[in-house]
């Protein structure tokens, strides 16, 4: 009984460090965009991946909410940017553990949304590569894994 015992609990830590190393060679997790550093969420959604803001730069002022002020819906306006979905839809590509495409990014420095395109570069990096139109004419962003505490997590506001 001790040997299978034993045996079942050596399978069961083999699952458990299989699962860690694939989950390593996802796209999916927290990753900290350059520029002082926002985190995003990146987690599966309808069939792709999507990613939200959950940790705010780290030169903001710790009081401060900072809203999407530049969004081109009006309306929108005065929404936290804390917890906003910032990119969506991004595919995997066929026949490519590493690669995405057919997404959106949307950037709320400038209001801008565009079409999006991500690799993997290794397991800690992220190209995240935003465009207008075809891709030539875009601009990528490197971001890297966080694998500490979130110090500048922040609290997505109740929706009420």
């Amino acid at each position: 009984m001790k040997v299978s015992s034993r045996l079942l609990s050596a399978s069961a830590i083999s699952l458990l460090a299989g699962a860690a190393y694939a989950d390593e060679s996802s796209a999916t997790g927290f990753w900290v965009t350059p520029n002082h550093g926002a985190v995003v969420n990146i987690a599966p959604c309808d069939g792709g991946l999507c990613g939200h803001l959950v940790g705010l730069r780290t030169d903001r002022n710790p009081g401060d909410v900072p809203r999407d002020v530049h969004n081109s819906d009006t309306a929108k306006r005065n929404t936290s940017i804390c917890g906003l979905g910032i990119m969506g839809d991004l595919k995997p590509v066929k026949g490519s553990p590493i690669k995405w495409q057919g997404g959106w990014v949307y950037d709320p420095e400038s209001g801008s949304t565009y079409q999006a395109e991500m690799r993997l570069d290794g397991s800690d990096r992220l190209k995240l590569r935003g465009y207008l139109g075809i891709s030539l004419f875009g601009q990528t962003q490197e971001w890297t894994r966080e694998t500490a505490e979130i110090k500048n997590r922040c609290t997505p506001p109740k929706r009420g």
